[in-house]
């Protein structure tokens, strides 16, 4: 039988088992799956559902794309560092409890989720960029509404693999094998004799195994009664509409060629440049009001918010007051001059070729800076409170976050001067700097830092 085809069943015969597997593992409320250890001076907590279900989805995400793609499914380059991603991302799920790690479970469940969908659409080279690009966010609502739902049908559809093989006649007429299913069930009698005459011959040597047949009826009752049939019977009925929706999500995926996607990213493409109709004046007042206020505020407090970085905390405050006042609020104003700069380049007229103005690149240049600024006074304050108060897994991601704003306003400045988006350098440097910090926040726990 032709590989393809072997893949195509099995990829069907997979899709119900990994949708109760994701039910049985990700809504598990208690603590079946989780082994508690102690490393020296410290504990750990590991989870291992997540990261069982990141790696069974892909595997069968791979074995359905193999299916409908043949050897034109190999895996490449990016394909192997988004399911790196959506395996480590479930990983980082799996350790810590308590007030310090309140929340970081639930993120790194949402990234295992989007890293997921997102390595469908990689493996399957259906980006509406062509690669990770600022098509990002209609990337994943193309991956999780339009083709898992759209692809609903896809799991009664592809039970035609099943079909009988055809083979070619004598004079090259198509005919079909022909099965005799009387001699399959004589086959299954004759096979059910000889396994009861084996057992028996065991038993009659071994006495446990006599016992556990002599008491078999027994044995499954209490069994039976051990299992919640109620729970069962729920994840089972479940399971079917998380079937048809994973398995819609790698059919559909698999099944496109890819024409659809550069349609609907021409389209979005021409829907944004009907939006860049703001003159350039407006966008230089806009850009400059910001650079400007900025600029005043770093001179009226530019001596109490460098304090983080010499340890000179004012007079009457403590320092776990002084590390978290304004931490967020500057975090928020970096993330803000981002969406500025987007706002700039969504909606800002360009040139022909698209590329800034010299005004334009000087204006957005001086706001990135300022942003930078902003990150790094911010991660001066945290790095101050772990200095005295040591080590929480959320102050650590509290770095990650002024970390990756930093990273985000470089590559801005860099795309601003070389006329060369740095977006996919954004998303996979967050992406592995939050596997990173993740996996470091582990290691710590683990140690008892």
């Amino acid at each position: 039988m032709d590989k393809k085809v072997i893949f195509q069943r099995l990829g069907i015969l997979l899709a119900y088992p990994l949708a109760y597997a994701y039910v049985r593992l990700i809504f598990s409320f208690t603590n079946e799956f989780v082994i508690f250890g102690k490393i020296g001076q410290g504990s750990f907590r590991f989870n291992y559902a997540y990261p069982i279900f990141a790696l069974l989805f892909i595997i069968v995400n791979e074995i359905v794309r193999r299916g409908r793609r043949g050897e034109s499914g190999k895996l490449n380059a990016q394909t192997i560092f988004w399911y790196a991603v959506t395996f480590l991302a479930g990983l980082t799920a799996t350790v810590g409890e308590g007030q310090d790690f309140e929340g970081l479970e639930e993120v790194s469940v949402f990234a295992m989720h989007l890293s997921a969908v997102y390595s469908v659409l990689v493996s399957n080279n259906i980006l509406l960029g062509g690669k990770t690009s600022g098509f990002i966010p209609a990337d994943l609502i193309h991956g999780f509404y339009v083709k898992a739902f759209a692809g609903f049908p896809n799991f009664v559809v592809d039970w035609k693999c099943f079909g009988k093989p055809k083979t070619e006649g004598a004079e090259g007429e198509v005919v079909r094998q022909k099965k005799n299913i009387f001699s399959a069930i004589i086959f299954v009698i004759i096979m059910g004799v000889l396994m009861i005459i084996s057992v028996a011959l065991m038993s009659s040597i071994d006495e446990d195994i006599s016992y556990f047949f002599n008491n078999f009826a027994d044995i499954l009752d209490d069994y039976l009664g051990s299992l919640k049939i109620d729970e069962i019977f729920g994840r089972c009925v479940f399971a079917v509409p998380v079937c048809f929706y994973l398995y819609g999500l790698m059919s559909r995926s698999a099944k496109s060629d890819g024409e659809r996607e550069k349609r609907v990213a021409s389209w979005l493409l021409r829907v944004r440049g009907k939006g860049k109709t703001v003159s350039e004046t407006l966008v230089y007042i806009a850009a400059g009001i910001f650079v400007v206020g900025y600029v005043l505020f770093f001179i009226k407090r530019l001596t109490y918010m460098m304090g983080g970085f010499a340890g000179d905390v004012p007079d009457g405050m403590l320092v776990s007051r002084y590390a978290q006042e304004g931490f967020w609020q500057m975090v928020g104003i970096a993330a803000v001059n981002l969406c500025v700069y987007l706002a700039i380049i969504l909606l800002g007229r360009s040139d022909s070729d698209g590329k800034f103005s010299l005004p334009a690149k000087i204006l957005v240049t001086i706001l990135m800076v300022e942003t930078i600024a902003f990150a790094v006074i911010a991660m001066s304050k945290i790095g101050l409170y772990y200095s005295i108060y040591g080590y929480t897994p959320k102050r650590i991601l509290a770095m990650w976050a002024t970390m990756s704003l930093t990273f985000a306003a470089v590559m801005t400045i860099l795309t601003v001067h070389q006329g060369k988006p740095h977006f996919r350098a954004g998303v996979i440097f967050t992406s592995a700097s939050y596997i990173a910090i993740c996996i470091l926040s582990a290691v710590l726990v683990a140690i008892g830092a």
